[in-house]
């Protein structure tokens, strides 16, 4: 009786302890939000006044779970002395809105066949993943900064260099440009609930006057295309030291502002307009245009691109440049030259050559090792063979073969090796 008294007595304090413990409500929480993540791969780039703004739109969310929950993409423009001084978008110049469509789900199962039905339709917009470009036209109110926000961090002036007190120069530096107001681009990704994403990193583009353009490229035709060929723009603001190349890691400076990255682009000029060539800004200062068709004529004209981060501006074209190729270009030689004497003839065999406008070969003869080679015929001949039966008994040839090709008028090769054989 005593033992199931204590039993009693223990099962009721084992429930007062644990009725504040589990049965106590605490506030409530709040539902996890998933917003787009970041566009990361944002550039923008200023050809005379209009900008291109290109990014990628975010396929995962902020945490990086995918798909992302993102139903528009839009994309801000602001002009500031500093990318800070503004970080509120509603003081900000909406450039464009891209729709995001929902990824593509299966259909629902048919309950009559028990087979996947049809995909739904898609919504307007693009694909999560998809590139974007979007541009602007800088007008003059653009051109003008916006003032900081209020709760901007304030800009970091750099302390004069100084020893006991004296100022001192700063070696290897030159003289410090003026700040200049810049037009800054961001990209924010929004959910379907309205929910706002973080912004993009914000690439910028100057406002001030274009670089120079190259000079008049120069042309020659060559048997791999026509070769364009330029010089740094006069006035041109360099580096203080040239890309590392070869496995040499790159010179960082420090105590001084360098000079942007200067690459050029290729354009081929037609009446239709110009189509740009080089598939991304080249460093060279020559660029070869494969894609030429003989005796037609190429205008091409360069322009300079700086690029200091992710931000580029092309200049205006150089003045054009214009050429027609011409076919002057000989096929390779025949090689191994060889002669066999026989009853009344002189038989001939050689290597060929390979020539996407080879039109043949032509045999060349003389009487005597000092003799003039002459052609035996005109017309070419496609085989590595001949057979010649116009030869005299006792009379020792010498021969040589060239290559032609099918231009107008026709490129003949350099002679093959030359063998001599006496006819029987």
């Amino acid at each position: 009786m005593r033992s199931a008294r204590a039993i009693l007595l223990l099962c009721v304090a084992a429930a007062g302890l644990a009725v504040p413990g589990c049965g106590k409500k605490g506030p409530p929480l709040a539902p996890l939000a998933r917003v787009p993540g970041r566009a990361m791969d944002i550039a923008a780039r200023r050809t005379g006044d209009v900008v291109a703004i290109t990014f990628t739109i975010p396929s995962a969310n902020i945490d990086e779970s995918k798909p992302a929950d993102i139903g528009r993409a839009d994309v801000y423009a602001y002009t500031a002395m500093g990318q800070n001084d503004v970080r509120d978008p509603r003081r900000m110049t909406l450039v464009g809105s891209i729709p995001v469509r929902k990824p593509l789900e299966p259909g629902a199962e048919d309950a009559a066949t028990k087979k996947p039905g049809p995909p739904p339709p898609r919504e307007p917009g693009l694909d999560q993943g998809a590139p974007v470009t979007v541009t602007e036209t800088l007008t003059a109110d653009m051109l003008v900064p916006l003032a900081p926000d209020r709760n901007a961090p304030a800009r970091v002036q750099a302390e004069p260099v100084s020893w006991f007190g004296m100022p001192l120069a700063r070696p290897l530096a030159g003289p410090v440009p003026a700040p200049e107001a810049r037009r800054f681009y961001v990209v924010y990704g929004f959910s379907r609930g309205g929910d706002r994403g973080a912004a993009s990193p914000r690439p910028s583009v100057p406002l001030g006057r274009p670089p120079a353009p190259p000079l008049q490229p120069r042309l020659e035709a060559t048997e791999g295309g026509v070769q364009v060929h330029w010089t740094v723009p006069p006035g041109a603001r360099l580096p203080y030291q040239e890309r590392a190349e070869g496995g040499v890691l790159d010179a960082v400076p420090r105590g001084m502002e360098s000079a942007p990255t200067l690459t050029y682009e290729v354009y081929r000029v037609s009446p239709d307009g110009p189509a740009k060539l080089t598939a991304k800004p080249v460093s060279a200062l020559t660029f070869t245009d494969a894609g030429v068709e003989l005796g037609v004529e190429r205008c091409y004209d360069v322009r300079t691109v700086t690029t200091q981060g992710s931000a580029s501006f092309e200049s205006a074209p150089s003045p054009p440049a214009c050429l027609t190729p011409a076919d002057t270009f000989p096929p390779p030689s025949p090689t191994s030259l060889a002669a066999v004497a026989g009853e009344g003839a002189i038989s001939l065999i050689w290597k060929g050559v390979e020539a996407p406008d080879l039109a043949g070969y032509v045999v060349l003869r003389g009487d005597t090792p000092s003799g003039e080679l002459k052609p035996i015929f005109e017309t070419p001949i496609r085989e590595s063979t001949y057979r010649d039966t116009s030869v005299k008994p006792g009379v020792r040839y010498v021969y040589a073969v060239v290559a032609v090709d099918r231009a107008a008028p026709p490129n003949r090769s350099a002679a093959s090796n030359k063998v001599e054989e006496t006819a029987r």
